[in-house]
């Protein structure tokens, strides 16, 4: 694209004349109601929910639960809380195909966050899974331009492996497992921006290209779980990840972070539960905190995305009533210990080294170019816009016939390399594409005019011309 500056004696006859002038852009790794970090939240439920068997109602939207011994489903519908409102929708899925197959799905979708996540699991004996995720999101976030914040899209695929080692419940150690991840941003694609730079005498015009870099991260963990007692369950993880971001000169910026992971679930007596959790990482730190009695629930989670990003904190508070059916039973460490529960869990639970935000930031090393400088007395009134290709000049008698082009004094055709006028009339106004004059060279600058057509109210339709300096570089 070729870049231009008009000298700062653009326009400096648009009056009549007829002559020819002078020239001058948590992971919710918990699958609990009690941790939904991946989800973006939900109304605080100020009366009971109508029940009939799994599907529940209330003032927030409808949920559905079904729990049997081989598939666990989980589906919602409802107000989102979080800082974007609208409705969010969310489904967690998973079932036994066989003794030695098990597959997941999460899904949510909010005005500010869509993500879905399938998870399958082998296990070739009782104690040893081998579990792979593979995971899309698409992601809005502000991002801070040179022209000033924009809120963006960002798409994001990511994939998970993993092997778990699982000991006999009596022991203090219950599990250790390894963990291996990528995740990679795809660059979006986000439309120049103009910017106008204003002094006493001059007036600039210029062109942010709004460049966003995608983030590449790889990553590992090794983790293990404890039960130091019948009714605790711990989880801790430590790892490494490398993040990187490539720029659109060619540099890179790298960085590496260890990351950790710390979930604690207590069963207390009288139905009361606690749940927390825990994780830093490149893309953020995710943390959550829930308590849960019977069918009370409440839970504050907080995810701060990658520096520069504006962090998302979320309360989720609700009940629930069964109208002729079986009282909720009391949630526990000990209902999760069987071979069965354990494999659904792995493939119910949204993985927590997945990142929940999109890793992307602005490209710096993008800097906005010149369009156009402007001399403020030569607009002889005439007022003056502009899009990132073109000048737009609106003078006080409308505009309505490109008559002549010349440049270094020569007429030249009014038609640009892509095809498109060099300067045409829209709605009354001069545009002037800029981007589309030939190249005269680096330091080398050449006086262009343009004679148009406009239409006085008294005298008819009168001869006007703007004249300006075609800058090479």
């Amino acid at each position: 694209m070729l870049a231009f500056a008009l000298g700062p004696c653009l326009a400096q006859s648009l009056s009549p004349s007829p002559s020819r002038k002078s020239p001058t852009a948590l992971a919710a790794a918990h699958a609990s109601p009690v941790i939904p970090d991946r989800h973006p939240g939900s109304a605080p439920g100020e009366r009971p929910r109508l029940q009939a068997g799994g599907l529940s109602l209330d003032e927030s939207g409808a949920r559905y639960r079904s729990d049997t011994s081989d598939g666990r489903l989980s589906a919602s519908i409802g107000r989102d809380w979080g800082s974007a409102g609208g409705l969010r929708l969310g489904v967690d899925y998973a079932r036994l195909i066989s003794d030695t197959w098990a597959v997941g799905l999460n899904g949510v979708a909010g005005i500010e966050h869509q993500e879905i996540v399938l998870n399958g699991l082998y296990s070739p004996r009782p104690d040893l899974h081998v579990g792979a995720s593979l995971g899309w999101l698409r992601d809005t976030n502000t991002y801070p331009f040179h022209s000033g914040p924009d809120d963006v899209v960002v798409a994001q695929g990511s994939a998970l492996v993993r092997v778990i080692k699982r000991f006999e419940q009596h022991r203090w150690l219950s599990e250790l497992n390894a963990s291996a991840y990528v995740s990679r941003a795809r660059k979006p694609d986000v439309p120049d921006a103009v910017m106008f730079e204003d002094s006493p005498t001059t007036l600039r015009v210029l062109v942010d290209p709004r460049e966003i870099s995608p983030g590449h991260l790889q990553g590992f963990n090794l983790g293990l779980g404890l039960t130091p007692w019948s009714n605790v369950d711990i989880r801790l993880s430590l790892g490494r990840e490398r993040l990187r971001y490539r720029f659109q000169d060619g540099s890179f910026e790298k960085s590496a972070h260890t990351t950790a992971g710390l979930t604690y679930a207590h069963s207390l007596s009288d139905c009361w539960e606690v749940l927390g959790r825990y994780d830093t990482a490149a893309a953020g730190d995710r943390a959550s905190f829930g308590l849960r009695r019977g069918s009370w629930h409440l839970a504050l989670t907080r995810d701060s995305g990658s520096a520069g990003m504006k962090a998302r904190t979320r309360l989720l508070v609700g009940m629930q009533t069964s109208l002729g059916a079986a009282p909720p039973r009391c949630g526990g460490v000990r209902s999760r210990r069987a071979a069965e529960v354990h494999r659904l869990d792995e493939v119910f639970q949204r993985p927590r080294e997945l990142p929940t935000r999109a890793l992307a930031k602005v490209d710096l090393t993008a800097r906005p170019s010149v369009l156009a400088t402007l001399d403020k007395a030569g607009l002889s009134g005439a007022t003056v816009s502009a899009t990132p290709d073109a000048l737009i000049l609106r003078t006080a008698l409308p505009a309505t016939t490109v008559l002549d082009l010349l440049v270094n004094g020569a007429s030249i055709p009014n038609v640009g390399a892509d095809g498109h006028p060099v300067v045409w009339v829209q709605g009354g106004a001069l545009h002037i594409g800029v981007r589309r004059f030939p190249n005269p060279g680096a330091g080398v600058g050449l006086p262009a005019e343009v004679v148009f057509e406009v239409i006085d109210p008294i005298h008819g339709p009168t001869l006007s011309s703007a004249t300006f300096i075609v800058q090479g570089f």
